[in-house]
């Protein structure tokens, strides 16, 4: 165990995507159930990648953060796997939600909007209090448990998940919603050259792809 408190600011700064990336969706899909072919293509892909976004931090934590916390705190232990069965949950409303995705995809009526804009609400209302949970319990317990180096593992694993070709909208995506000292924290973790060239790589496509996610036709 650590002697020191670790820094672990990033994971409720990481959370704040997933807390209004799925109410974004619902509500574009209910602006415009049954929207161009384009327009079908580009959202159903933006949803895909916002559900996979929390799958991947899922399985980051799955992966190195619970067993960890289980391991070496086991006064813990039922407290931690009742927070991390939440998961399972979670999945189940996230596999229901690219169900409805893939079935509006394939044909977007009203109905098939309507069922995705619900599910995307549902994956908020299991994931919202879970959330919560991590971050007043499991997320205290990890900065007294975990060493520096162990906590920034997961933040990467999470992130080696995202195609190369969405890592300027993802970024975008955690970023936005942030205050100016909590984006400097998330922009700190970027290499020199990317930091660098930040409204090149990072800002400018964010920009066009927010644009088009909000104001497409």
């Amino acid at each position: 165990m650590t002697e020191s408190l670790i820094d672990v600011r990033d994971m409720a700064i990481v959370h704040k995507t997933f807390r209004q990336a799925y109410t974004e969706s619902a509500q574009l899909v209910r602006a415009n159930p049954i929207p161009s072919a384009g327009r079908v293509q580009f959202l159903a892909d933006h949803i895909d990648f916002g559900l996979g976004m929390l799958h991947h931090h899922h399985e980051a934590e799955d992966e190195l953060l619970y067993p960890l916390l289980l391991e070496r705190v086991p006064d813990e232990a039922e407290s931690t796997e009742s927070i991390d069965g939440e998961h399972a949950v979670i999945n189940t409303s996230v596999n229901d939600a690219e169900a409805a995705c893939a079935a509006w995809r394939a044909d977007p009526t009203a109905e098939s909007a309507s069922a995705l804009a619900d599910a995307l609400d549902h994956v908020n209302e299991v994931m919202t209090p879970h959330l919560d949970h991590e971050e007043q319990v499991i997320v205290p317990l990890a900065a007294r448990t975990l060493t520096q180096a162990e906590w920034d593992e997961i933040g990467e694993r999470a992130r080696a998940g995202i195609p190369k070709t969405h890592l300027a909208a993802a970024f975008g995506m955690v970023t936005e919603p942030l205050t100016p000292e909590e984006a400097t924290l998330m922009k700190s973790g970027l290499p020199a050259p990317v930091r660098l060239l930040y409204p090149i790589l990072i800002d400018r496509p964010w920009k066009r792809y927010a644009d088009k996610l909000r104001h497409g036709t």
